[in-house]
């Protein structure tokens, strides 16, 4: 079944998948240029057909998409690492805008983003630091050096996400740790020890505040994911323990108002939706003729998800609620 889209002339495509059904993985993915399409054994997934795409607007072309997020006003901001910078898009009014680069930080590596009133935040992996923009796209400031963050050892910052209140959660990966900040980015916690026990870390990736404060972070060398409490305790891992579990390298997850939890695995080619109990709903893919390897993903207010291709150097926009 084929979905109804529109098509732009800035060359964006924004489609609405509504009902779309179900298709396995040995159609034309096979025959996709550039890749074999999903990996030998994934799971297979609901095909929506098309999504959003967002490769080329106006001067600005994605060349490695890393991470995204969007604010309450609809706007979406990228972070793509090659070249490194920050780019945001408008669905509204079709136009997107790259952001001020990061004075005297040639090696400047954005692998994460988000957005909270007026400003624009993003971790530098390359520098470990995190750096600010004000919505307009100008740059503004160092907000934290992670090497003053630990004098006994180094910090290693990859994920991002601010909540409501200004707290900034930061995964270290190098510590297989957490790092909640407050709005004086001085450390309000620290959690996370290497292992793969309830509650330890392995390489943890993405992370973002849930609807209810709780921390979802991608524990991606456990290929899973644990949520916890705003104070670090553990609340529960997905998926449960003696289910399936169909993950191989989550990058980040998100959740709904409702409970809902979305996946981001580029190593599995896939989306994961998760319920609000645990049990795997289903795994999406965008009916691209390539291969599919999500970085990110944000979840606007309308139902929209928001993704991050690294394999098609593309954004995406999938109808989901």
């Amino acid at each position: 079944m084929r979905c109804h889209h529109r098509i732009f002339g800035s060359g964006i495509v924004l489609a609405t998948l509504l009902a779309c059904a179900p298709a396995q993985d040995s159609g034309n993915k096979s025959s996709a240029p550039g890749g074999a399409g999903p990996p030998v054994g994934a799971a297979s997934a609901d095909t929506l057909d098309p999504a959003l795409t967002f490769h080329t607007c106006g001067r600005v072309t994605l060349g490695d998409p890393r991470a995204v997020t969007v604010d309450f006003g609809g706007v979406v901001v990228v972070a793509d690492a090659s070249p490194p910078r920050l780019v945001s898009y408008r669905p509204d009014t079709e136009q997107c805008q790259e952001f001020q680069a990061p004075a005297d930080r040639p090696a400047f590596r954005p692998s994460g983003v988000a957005v909270r009133g007026f400003f624009v935040y993003a971790v530098d992996e390359s520098n470990r630091l995190l750096l600010r923009w004000d919505s307009s796209g100008t740059y503004r400031d160092i907000l934290l050096n992670f090497e003053d963050l630990n004098e006994r050892r180094r910090v290693s910052p990859h994920g991002l996400d601010v909540d409501a209140s200004g707290r900034t959660a930061i995964t270290d990966v190098e510590n297989h740790q957490v790092i909640v900040l407050d709005t004086y980015m001085k450390v309000d916690v620290a959690f996370g020890n290497f292992g793969s026990f309830e509650g330890q870390l392995n390489a943890p990736e993405g992370i973002a505040f849930t609807p209810r404060g709780e921390l979802l972070v991608a524990d991606t060398g456990n290929a899973r994911l644990e949520i916890f409490s705003d104070t670090g305790a553990f609340r529960r891992a997905l998926p449960p323990a003696g289910t399936p579990n169909p993950m191989r390298h989550p990058r980040r997850g998100v959740m709904s108002e409702d409970g809902r939890i979305f996946v981001a695995d580029p190593t599995a080619g896939r989306i994961f939706e998760f319920a609000p109990e645990g049990g795997m709903v289903r795994a999406i893919v965008p009916s691209t003729t390539g291969p599919f390897k999500p970085t990110d993903l944000a979840l606007a207010k309308d139902g929209v998800l928001y993704v991050t291709d690294s394999a098609s150097q593309s954004l995406y926009a999938i109808k989901v609620m």
